[in-house]
């Protein structure tokens, strides 16, 4: 069946020394993994690297498959142009822990066209507006509403179970968050919903939050591993 749709790279990984392996998550196939023949030698070498940057927004047309194997891109070009990311240190390293993220949160995800337009949208808003200190915790809380654990808000407790996601007086049998933890982790998600761009954290708790929100993904993501990137983030913020 051929396709044409949008997509973000997640990933490209050298497969031998002529060929590449591309990692996407697509607006109609979902989770789609290409190979992709002389990404590193031949004519179009040099093409096909700059196409498939990591986080490029694309179109793409292939004859799709769906067998569980690499499928084959006949097309591919730019479908939005990133003007700051590579430019902007700060947003270049929120981009790349997104991203990191992403690949280990969608590896397993079907087809989701309302999750793949807010990645999608979501990405261009870091590229179009002035750099917010707090987006990559705003956008990881908010993906949990598409992954199917956002947290319950309205619930009360001075603890957070991290597996059932909501709060409770009494200390759950499962993994949770202390209570100091957990009045950090509600009122932060409960303020950006209503004053996302007034809210601001001191780097203390920004640090404490990726911390929470990285433990809430493993809770919920089976073999979620926690991005590299993250140091960087820290260092960054200390």
């Amino acid at each position: 069946m051929m396709i044409n749709t949008q997509a973000i790279v997640l990933a490209r990984i050298k497969y031998n020394d002529t060929d590449a392996v591309v990692k996407t998550y697509t607006a109609h196939t979902g989770f789609t993994v290409f190979f992709v023949r002389n990404f590193f030698k031949g004519r179009q070498a040099r093409l096909k690297k700059a196409l498939y940057q990591p986080n490029a927004l694309l179109e793409l047309t292939f004859d799709f498959k769906n067998k569980g194997q690499l499928e084959h891109i006949k097309e591919a070009r730019i479908q939005y142009h990133y003007k700051n990311i590579n430019r902007d240190f700060d947003k270049l390293n929120i981009s790349s822990f997104l991203r990191e993220i992403l690949l280990e949160s969608l590896k397993n995800e079907q087809i989701d066209p309302d999750l793949f337009q807010y990645i999608y949208s979501q990405f261009v808003a870091l590229d179009q507006d002035d750099f917010h200190p707090d987006f990559h915790l705003i956008f990881l809380l908010k993906l949990t509403r598409y992954l199917g654990f956002f947290p319950d808000l309205q619930t009360k407790g001075l603890y957070f179970d991290l597996f059932n996601a909501r709060f409770t007086n009494q200390i759950p049998l499962h993994p949770y968050l202390n209570s100091e933890e957990s009045f950090l982790f509600k009122s932060f998600s409960g303020m950006i919903f209503a004053t996302e761009k007034e809210k601001k954290i001191n780097r203390k708790e920004r640090k404490l939050l990726i911390e929470i929100l990285l433990r809430y993904y493993q809770q919920h993501l089976p073999q979620f591993k926690i991005p590299k990137s993250v140091k960087i983030l820290n260092q960054i913020y200390e």
